[in-house]
């Protein structure tokens, strides 16, 4: 058998499970810490700092190692990252929206990046790793998965919140308005007053920043990340051109 029929027969195995997203829409990365209850047993609750900055320094590499990212969105241990690949008819796709190329190095730069970063504020902790999932959405979705993402994040930082000042038991069957009363009542304490970042996650994008005399863009953290309901422009800024 010769070589090169060989190889293309093996080739051939492997572009059957090739599959690319299609082109010129909206394409959504998630990323998820896998097993983070475990990796961060130990650490401050709710809301551990150290942990959130280095999730925060890990969001700006991947948005400055993605192309065609407009906007990363963090909470808890999930990252939402949004690319768009029609901004002009010359824009290319990352990795030309190979899906198995996209999920693989999304999660491989992740891990990367978060376990050099946590080192430094954390050097026993195990190797953390991420997992990753990408797809394509309708412009008029875009918003809405965000949106989505953001109430699961409030829903959360109620929980975490309450968890931390009461026991299980007295928390079951609660729902959110239920577990803010009760914070509210027993422990002074007003959900509605945490910091943004701390209700509903964090957006990471673009802005410009004075350098001495020079205005540069640079990746920084929305510490007061709007309601994404109440601000749809917000997301869909990145996403229909004409607003930009």
């Amino acid at each position: 058998m010769h070589i090169d029929d060989f190889g293309g027969r093996m080739k051939n195995y492997e572009n059957a499970f090739r599959h690319y997203l299609p082109g010129r829409m909206p394409v959504v990365i998630r990323i998820d810490g896998c097993h983070f209850h475990t990796f961060t047993k130990g650490m401050d609750k709710p809301f551990d700092e150290p942990l959130i900055s280095v999730f925060w320094e890990t969001c700006k590499y991947l948005a400055q190692n993605i192309m065609g990212c407009k906007l990363v969105y963090h909470q808890s241990d999930e990252i939402s990252i949004l690319l768009t690949n029609y901004d002009k008819l010359t824009t290319a796709s990352w990795f030309e929206n190979n899906l198995q190329k996209i999920v693989s190095v999304a999660a491989s730069l992740t891990t990367a990046k978060f376990n050099e970063e946590i080192r430094a504020v954390y050097p026993d902790r195990p190797l953390a790793t991420f997992d990753a999932r990408a797809w394509v959405l309708p412009q008029d979705e875009v918003t809405n998965y965000f949106l989505w993402r953001q109430m699961d994040a409030t829903k959360n930082s109620i929980s975490m919140v309450s968890q931390a000042h009461f026991p299980h038991r007295e928390l079951q069957g609660l729902d959110g308005s239920a577990l803010q009363d009760k914070l509210f009542k027993e422990k002074g304490i007003n959900w509605n007053n945490l910091p943004a970042w701390q209700k509903r996650g964090a957006c990471i994008l673009k802005r410009e920043v004075l350098k001495g005399t020079a205005v540069r863009r640079k990746w920084d953290v929305d510490l007061n990340t709007p309601v994404f309901s109440q601000d749809r422009d917000y997301i869909n800024r990145f996403v229909y051109l004409d607003r930009e």
